[in-house]
């Protein structure tokens, strides 16, 4: 058993420490040492940190083959340990967001007359939810909502907490032996982790988290007794909270320190500390400097010399708006400015913001009058990807039949090169002849239509431009129907319509359209 804390301040290279650790443990594979990586990150790190350990392997040991290192959620550790666990998860059915809505609003319903609070109405529905999750992350139970009831004083709490005891009970009543709820997986988890000799060897990395909740605690507790090693990174020039937690900007990190120090006395083990000091973030010297003196009157490198930058600044502004659309107006003019004057590529350019929905619009808009090509990376629905979008339309010619609806999205995907005004010719001509279903599989009839012959004859040849593909693709879909056979079979669909070059082609357009926005999204695709 061996815990380590790795911390340091922001820019320090905590997760770079990390990647070249697991690099050096995977270099040791040649030495006959059998050392197995896992770097568990949240899921929104999970994509750049595989991206990260391959490089750094790539880097250590010139190989792109990994076979004893991986990126996991504590999520995706759950299902790997319960699909392996005999009986964890057996005869359960994953309770998904909207069947977990629905059994809530069901709840709600039947318990009406007992609640005093709450109602079946949607926002009582999310809220019910929303408390059942937080209960669960942080190990309250319903016998810990009945002591606290007993404790109540004032009565409209005791009435809520009344409230919510009733629908948590209800709601641990109807999943149980029947459904799994997303949120127990992590209990799940640190209940069965010593039952599978899966991580048996192996060194486990805890990189990018802010903190933990009750459940992830329980997990790291086990992780420690059952790995080689836990190292986990924290962001905080200390390990130790100071006396004044207003003040202190790393002391919710500090509070965490703490948990993790009081698991290593339940284990009866001394936490190692690897202490990164040198900045590698802050390449300017103003902001280098704001990093280490911002909060150093409190921090460990307290001091009564003067925090005051005395050389000019010229890498930081500030300017006061009268509004949003003023505030947005600046931003654009000093653009303009490095662009002309200082020869910067608008791409070499960031904006940030934590209320991107209050600015997306008017960035657009207020970046659009100064001709200001602007990429706003902001969450997708996955079914406006355009490639997406493609598959789809694809699965919806073969499952709805070849109606006309469906053959029209495929061809407007604009996947299929064809200009604009032969659609509008095409669509015209099976509108006119009904043209639908197992008529797409035959030449179009030029009786009736001889003086557009060689019209009509071009609208033939884009009809076995469209139609010839996805006839060979339903045939080897009829073949293979599993959903192996399903996804192999659209992967070489994809390969054989070059559909990689077209969305390379379609990007450099866009770029040259100064449509940035709308290229990063064909990019991401």
């Amino acid at each position: 058993m061996k815990l380590q804390i790795i911390y340091g301040t922001a820019g320090t290279g905590k997760s770079s420490f990390v990647f070249e650790q697991a690099a050096e443990n995977c270099s040791k594979i040649s030495e006959g040492k059998n050392i197995n990586t896992v770097i568990i990150t949240p899921e929104q790190f999970s994509f750049t940190a595989e991206k990260r350990l391959m490089e750094s392997i790539y880097e250590k040991t010139g190989s792109k083959a990994v076979l004893n290192a991986e990126v996991i959620t504590f999520n995706r550790m759950a299902y790997r340990v319960l699909n392996e666990v005999a009986g964890a998860v057996k005869n359960k059915t994953n309770l998904s967001k909207c069947g977990k809505a629905m059994l809530m609003y069901s709840i709600l319903d039947k318990q009406k007359n007992n609640l005093k609070f709450l109602g079946k109405t949607s926002e009582n529905i999310d809220l019910s939810i929303t408390a059942i999750n937080e209960f669960k992350q942080h190990g309250i139970t319903t016998a810990h909502l009945e002591d606290e009831i007993e404790k109540a004083e004032d009565k409209y709490l005791k009435t809520k907490l009344q409230d919510m005891n009733i629908i948590y009970k209800s709601f641990e009543n109807q999943i149980k032996d029947k459904y799994i709820d997303e949120t127990d997986l992590l209990t799940m988890l640190a209940e069965n982790l010593d039952k599978t000799d899966m991580f048996k060897n192996t060194v486990f990395y805890i990189d990018k988290f802010s903190g933990f909740t009750k459940q992830e605690y329980d997990i790291i507790k086990k992780l420690v007794q059952i790995g080689e090693e836990v190292n986990i990174t924290i962001c905080s020039e200390s390990l130790f909270a100071s006396n004044k937690p207003e003040t202190d900007i790393y002391y919710s990190n500090k509070q965490t320190i703490t948990k993790i120090f009081k698991i290593a006395d339940e284990l009866k083990i001394n936490p190692e500390e690897i202490n990164l000091e040198k900045s590698y973030r802050f390449k300017t010297p103003e902001l280098k400097f704001l990093q280490e003196n911002l909060y150093s009157k409190y921090g460990k490198k307290a001091s009564k010399k003067s925090t005051k930058y005395e050389e000019k600044v010229e890498n930081i502004g500030l300017f006061l708006a009268k509004n949003q659309y003023s505030e947005i107006e600046n931003v654009a003019k000093n653009i303009t400015k490095l662009v002309r004057e200082k020869n910067y590529k608008y791409k070499e350019i960031s904006v940030i913001t934590k209320n991107i929905d209050t600015y997306a619009n008017l960035v657009r808009a207020i970046f659009g009058e100064y001709n200001i090509p602007v990429f706003i990376d902001e969450k997708r629905e996955l079914n406006q990807n355009i490639l997406i979008q493609y598959v789809l339309a694809v699965l919806e010619v073969l499952s709805k039949n070849w109606s006309y609806e469906a053959v029209f999205n495929y061809i407007k995907t604009g996947f299929l090169q064809i200009e604009e005004d032969e659609i509008f010719k095409l669509e015209n001509y099976c509108i006119k002849w009904g043209i639908k279903q197992n008529k797409w599989k035959k030449d179009f009839n030029i009786k009736g239509e001889e003086k557009h012959k060689e019209e009509i004859e071009r609208l033939n040849e884009i009809r076995k431009q469209i139609v010839e593909p996805l006839l060979k693709l339903k045939e080897k879909i009829d073949k293979e129907k599993t959903g192996e056979g399903i996804s192999k079979n659209l992967y070489e669909f994809l390969m054989e319509q070059n559909i990689e070059e077209k969305l390379e082609e379609k990007i450099r357009n866009l770029e040259e359209q100064g449509l940035i926005d709308l290229a990063n999204e064909y990019a991401n695709s």
